[in-house]
């Protein structure tokens, strides 16, 4: 079964971008743009890793990955911000995510990231 990535992205070439890249390296997608969405699927259990942009409408990121840290059954998801916020790292450390990648990324960092996260071999 192919593990699968949540993007949580509310640009829709960042997201399409990410979503393809993912995809390309074998990975599933479920791409949304809303965090109420983003929590329904995270309790579907399907979900491996979270890409989470800073910057949505609505709800934040940064308090996206607070709720999926505090919840028993989700904290063990790892969470990777990814951002163009100066305070990336602080943010990380806040809010408890696994990394952060700073737009604009390359797409070896980001592959080698998930890549990392996801426990797939480089």
């Amino acid at each position: 079964m192919k593990q699968k990535v949540l993007v949580i992205e509310d640009e829709p070439i960042i997201g399409e971008m990410m979503s393809l890249l993912l995809e390309m390296d074998g990975y599933g997608v479920i791409s949304l743009a809303d965090t109420g969405m983003a929590r329904r699927k995270l309790h579907d259990k399907e979900v491996s890793l979270v890409m989470l942009d800073l910057n949505l409408k609505g709800e934040d990121g940064q308090s996206m990955c607070a709720y999926i840290k505090g919840q028993d059954d989700l904290k063990h998801i790892p969470v990777i911000l990814v951002s163009g916020n100066s305070d990336l790292e602080q943010i990380k450390i806040d809010c408890g995510a696994d990394d952060h990648i700073a737009k604009p990324f390359g797409l070896d960092d980001f592959m080698s990231k998930v890549r990392t996260y996801s426990g797939a071999v480089n």
